[in-house]
């Protein structure tokens, strides 16, 4: 008889404890993670990158009063009665054009023209629009009784010397870095990039690359976990695949150590040839968790040589989800995000959605705008399993249904989370 195989042993107790919430589970990873040292970069290279310090306005914005419309400055009081059957005709005494001041301030019962942007002449409350006069030259006939301040931007409307206008913990934008450009910063404090290690597990993974053999499958997880790394701010250090033994996936732990962040994906159930809890456990600290949803329940996460881990579940869909869920959070927070978690909104089912009972779901939906201006409607991809690649495609949301009951009824208002 061949030699009966020894049992696997654990230095850990498998868990038996209730799963988690989602919610529960989102605040054990940010609480365990310290901001990484922020770095100052060019205002050219700070799109995406979290500021961590505040941007504190030292100009006045506009720095004077200017015209928002091609037209006429003029006096508001002189233009009262102004009608298209009896309009007010005034003298035209010069003009203001944008990068140069007035030669002269306006005087009372004329008019001065005037092009978008340029300095407000002194004297001058009102901007008349050109399609409301006669555009004339020598004398203008204006058509409207334009009230005071019409088409006027006064210095300083949009921010002042000692504005706050951008907070630390804010994840910078291109119109973010417009009012930068405007007030002249050239050079930000952001959150350095978290150099994120990315790591598939299993025998029968190939590289994109490659045409997988008979019982092979592509390792389209990488590729897309790395993507997710590169739109959350981080920078992904692709280790490549880690096979079915210890010593493989201990060498490529040992690799991914080196980064702020080590994400894997498979390998973390209590299959025989499933090590990633052992490995990291021997390397480190595990806390292995039953998260209350699907798709992606089993979830790994701790440390290794002192660097946070987390263990994704290896089916495709799920490790998207689980990756959006908890790992995009965990990059943000360490460039110092003070929202990591993208912000939900609601939409109204289309059609009926099953659930487990007692676990939260995250469907992929398609969102629909409503034609009477109310909540989106929200539809479903198609099949739902966690290996239907094509649900992720279609999606533009993830549609997040509570752990309480089995059915979603159409017609509901419900979470969806967007997506990219």
């Amino acid at each position: 008889m061949p030699p009966r195989r020894p049992e696997r042993t654990r230095a850990y107790p498998l868990p038996m404890a209730a799963p988690l919430s989602v919610a529960a589970a989102q605040a054990r990873i940010l609480g365990a993670l310290t901001p990484l040292r922020s770095e100052r970069v060019p205002l050219a290279e700070a799109l995406g990158r979290v500021l961590a310090a505040p941007v504190v306005s030292r100009r006045t914005l506009p720095p004077f009063a200017n015209s928002a419309m091609d037209g006429y400055a003029v006096l508001a009081a002189d233009i009262a009665g102004a009608t298209g059957e009896h309009p007010a005709v005034l003298p035209v005494r010069g003009e203001s054009r944008a990068g140069a001041v007035p030669a002269h301030g306006l005087e009372p019962g004329t008019a001065m023209r005037i092009m978008t942007g340029a300095p407000l002449p002194e004297g001058a409350d009102t901007v008349v629009r050109h399609e409301d006069t006669d555009d004339g030259r020598a004398t203008v006939a204006v058509r409207v009784a334009a009230p005071h301040g019409t088409s006027v931007r006064l210095a300083g409307e949009d921010m002042r010397a000692g504005d706050e206008v951008l907070t630390a913990g804010r994840r910078l934008r291109s119109g973010d870095l417009a009012a930068c450009a405007a007030l002249g910063e050239v050079w930000l404090e952001v959150g350095r990039r978290p150099r994120v290690a990315v790591l598939s597990t299993g025998d029968e993974l190939v590289e994109p690359e490659r045409e997988p053999g008979p019982g092979q499958i592509v390792d389209s997880n990488a590729v897309s976990v790395s993507a997710a790394v590169r739109e959350a701010g981080g920078d992904p250090v692709r280790l490549g695949i880690a096979r079915d033994t210890v010593d493989d996936l201990r060498r490529h732990l040992e690799e991914g150590a080196r980064c702020d962040l080590v994400v894997t994906s498979a390998g973390v159930s209590v299959g025989d040839h499933d090590h990633v809890r052992d490995v990291v456990e021997e390397m480190g600290s595990l806390d292995l968790w039953r998260v209350a949803m699907r798709p992606g329940r089993p979830l790994a996460v701790g440390s290794v040589r002192g660097v946070p881990f987390i263990g994704l579940p290896g089916n495709p869909v799920s490790s998207q989800v689980t990756f959006e869920l908890f790992a995009r959070p965990a990059i943000l927070a360490l460039q110092g995000a003070s929202q990591p978690h993208r912000p939900r909104s609601v939409a109204r089912t289309l059609e009926p959605m099953d659930k487990p009972e007692g676990l939260e779901t995250f469907h992929r939906g398609i969102l629909e705008r409503d034609a009477d201006g109310g909540p989106p409607g929200v539809r479903l991809t198609g099949a739902q399993g966690s290996g239907i690649l094509r649900s992720m495609v279609l999606a533009d949301c993830l549609v997040a249904l509570p752990a309480a009951g089995s059915r979603v009824p159409e017609g509901t208002l419900v979470e969806i989370i967007p997506l990219g």
